[in-house]
């Protein structure tokens, strides 16, 4: 082999190594395993993508660990009941919602970074305060930290509605739910941005009250 053979050889493996590190292998996917212990709360989270937690109506432990951190947080009161749950198609979420019967309340903008502009994708979940219910879409898992911060973000309304806090507008009630969604998406290295596509701008408009 020639000399000029040989160069063009060393050259052609630099070339494929260089490309082997920087593309990712053929169907490789984002590692969302998570385990975190809820602050303030003798409750771990351990999530690795595939596994569904239990029913919403059977996850007391959760459902008290999300409650013990909020009322830590936030100073809001601990709950003396949980919320009932129920999982529901994406259009009876967007009926309670834009039909005006709880428009004080929910989670908006889609899992997954969808961008559809349909109300039927634009509302994840909703409150509502006289049934004391939180409402989930049907295909909610509760297996990603997007996923658990609209229960977190709902949870913020019930303990509202428990303690009868008054807020100047329906926006201002969003606020503090906001703030909690924001926060606990930290806790895994998320945000609103990331997960939801809400920007500061964003959620000024959904929390401050425009007269």
């Amino acid at each position: 082999m020639s000399s000029r053979s040989r160069c063009w050889g060393a050259l052609l493996i630099i070339a494929a190594a260089v490309l082997a590190s920087a593309e990712p292998a053929s169907g490789a996917e984002r590692d969302d395993r998570y385990s975190i212990k809820v602050p303030g709360a003798d409750y771990e989270i351990r999530l690795d993508g595939t596994e569904r937690i239990p029913s919403p109506t059977l996850s007391e432990p959760l459902l008290t660990a999300i409650a013990t951190w909020l009322s830590i947080e936030f100073d809001l009161p601990s709950p003396g009941r949980h919320p009932h749950i129920e999982l529901v198609p994406p259009a009876e979420i967007a009926a309670l919602r834009y039909r005006g019967r709880f428009p004080n309340a929910g989670t908006e903008r889609a899992l997954n970074g969808s961008s559809a502009a349909s109300p039927e994708h634009d509302v994840v979940a909703v409150y509502s305060d006289p049934a004391q219910t939180i409402y989930l879409a049907e295909d909610w898992t509760g297996r990603t930290p997007a996923e658990l911060s609209v229960l977190v973000h709902e949870m913020v309304h019930h303990l509202q509605n428990l303690a009868g806090l008054k807020y100047e507008c329906p926006q201002a009630r969003e606020k503090l739910a906001y703030l909690a969604q924001e926060r606990w998406l930290g806790l895994f290295g998320h945000d609103l941005a990331q997960d939801f596509e809400l920007d500061g701008f964003s959620l000024l408009a959904k929390t401050k009250c425009f007269y």
